[in-house]
């Protein structure tokens, strides 16, 4: 009686995004792939983008999706008040940040967006309050952490030091923030190849050399001037460019000398060339997921600030080997870094690492977390050992621990005991983990025996609130429980300030009982 169905009806998305010489290209490259997984599911998705020198608005077109273009201002922050603080990378916008609030206002027209996707570093928390009226929801996609933002999602795909603490004091309370690799924008190819892909295993024959769609700093042909001078005719070499690079036809006249590289253009995917590639040097952006995805070892240089801390973790974890920021980076510290990797490094061991970081599914795992509603496909399972950090990430959010009898913060060393001991006595503990199309877990509902009554914990997953999920999540198990344990006395208690859950047991036909500090509510029919 609770089997769920899918939504009918098509959500609106929006992306405000931008893509130019000076931005590079990845913004706009990672949206378009979330929008094509929203479309797979029925979504109607919508680009906003400024025409800035080097956009990708034809690329948007190509790929069948509705772009409005705004207009560059000749004066990008004219509408800066005294004292005002804007992001370090304003300049970027081509329009101060209120004119490209009303510019986005009236592209948006009559569409009421159930998601607007902001991707930009340019924006911060002004321009988000700005368009919280024309909106349903606001997911930010970030990378950097340095400013403040108004919404009610925040992803970052990096890996970083002290990550789970990177926004906080920058995002809402109530934001659910989706950080690290699992939600790594890559395209759906990377998830079918990652555990098809074999390790690297040496000798090196193959190199891939790609550095991002806006080389500013021709960091390619430096690449490509340092491989030629180590004058190895056995290995080859793979160049991809963006043909509107300033520095095009200078790396083609460098690669025209030599028959051991092939150049490569406006390219759909970077998988082919990686899966064949021993090695690969490149800057840091989405192309460090999928290197890794695909166990592709690499040697990185930084192209811009923003790239140097998440640089730092990878090479810091033995991810990558990192040389530094391009202007400390010449050409014989390239040769050197090559000549040192093709004579010593284990192929092996530095493959299998990195294939261990990205599992690819982070799309999906994104476009199922803005799909949730009421009717999402919900499935049940039992929590297993590797579920411990996620069980005490849930709870200590701080909406748990303001809903529970003992609001104080629980330890590690403590949760592992509790989790450990309930593990351990499954008759008397039964730990359901929740998961969202079989992919992305949303919840935890909990059954512990005392006496002849079983009595119900839940959490639900920040990232899955306001979405009308906690109903169906707690239907689905009680439904595993009835036909598992075969239970009758179920019981849950709600302290009184708690009206969500109030409101969720009594319509699963929970009856109340009223106390000075708690409310229970006892369960005797068969669910």
């Amino acid at each position: 009686m609770f089997r769920t169905t899918k939504r009918q009806g098509k959500m609106k998305i929006v992306f405000r995004t931008d893509a130019s010489h000076q931005i590079g290209t990845g913004h706009v490259i990672r949206c378009l792939t979330l929008a094509k997984a929203l479309r797979q599911r029925g979504a109607k998705c919508k680009f906003v983008c400024r025409a800035l020198e080097g956009n990708l608005l034809k690329r948007i077109q190509q790929e069948d999706f509705e772009v409005f273009a705004l207009p560059q201002s000749s004066i990008p922050n004219s509408t800066k008040k005294p004292h005002e603080k804007l992001p370090a990378h304003s300049e970027w916008l081509g329009a101060g940040w209120q004119t490209d609030a009303e510019q986005t206002i009236a592209a948006l027209g009559n569409i009421r967006p159930d998601w607007l996707v902001v991707d930009h570093y340019s924006l911060d928390a002004s321009w988000n309050r700005a368009l919280r009226p024309y909106c349903t929801k606001i997911l930010v996609i970030d990378d950097i952490a340095d400013r403040d933002h108004d919404c009610d999602l925040l992803l970052d795909q990096n890996l970083v030091a002290d990550m789970s603490q990177r926004y906080d004091m920058r995002v809402p309370a109530h934001c659910g923030r989706m950080l690290g690799t699992d939600y790594a924008l890559l395209q759906p190819q990377y998830a079918e190849l990652c555990h098809r892909t074999p390790p690297r295993m040496g000798p090196i024959h193959r190199i891939l050399v790609f550095v991002g769609g806006a080389d500013n700093y021709n960091l390619t042909g430096r690449a490509i001037s340092a491989f030629l001078s180590l004058k190895r005719p056995d290995i080859s070499l793979d160049v991809v460019i963006n043909p509107a690079s300033r520095h095009a036809m200078e790396i083609h006249e460098q690669a025209r000398t030599h028959v051991g590289i092939t150049l490569h253009e406006t390219l759909p995917s970077l998988a082919p060339l990686m899966l064949k590639a021993d090695l690969a040097i490149g800057a840091g952006g989405t192309t460090s997921w999928e290197r890794c995805c695909l166990g592709l070892p690499s040697i990185v240089v930084t192209l811009a600030e923003n790239q140097t801390p998440i640089a730092a973790e990878l090479n810091r974890q033995g991810y990558i080997r990192w040389l530094g920021h391009q202007d400390n980076v010449s050409e014989s510290t390239l040769k050197a870094a090559l000549q040192d990797v093709l004579e010593g490094a284990c192929l092996a061991d530095w493959s299998l690492r990195c294939m261990k970081l990205v599992d690819g599914r982070g799309t999906e795992r994104v476009a199922t977390i803005l799909s949730l509603n009421s009717e999402t496909d919900l499935k049940v399972r039992f929590a297993q050992l590797n579920d411990e950090a996620l069980l005490l990430h849930w709870a200590n959010d701080p909406l748990v621990r303001q809903n529970a009898f003992n609001p104080t913060a629980i330890d590690s060393e403590n949760h592992r005991c509790w989790f450990h001991k309930r593990l351990r006595n499954p008759e008397n503990y039964k730990i359901y983990i929740v998961e969202a199309e079989g992919i992305l877990p949303i919840g935890v509902v909990r059954f512990e025996k005392t006496g002849q009554d079983w009595e119900i914990h839940y959490s639900l997953s920040s990232l899955a609130r306001s979405r009308g999920i906690g109903l169906p999540m707690l239907k689905t198990a009680l439904t595993k429980f009835s036909k598992t344990v075969g239970q009758d006395n179920i019981f849950g208690r709600v302290k009184i300030e708690n009206k969500t859950s109030q409101r969720i047991f009594k319509k699963l036909g929970f009856v109340e009982t009223k106390s000075d500090f708690e409310l229970t509510y006892r369960f005797r029919e068969r669910v």
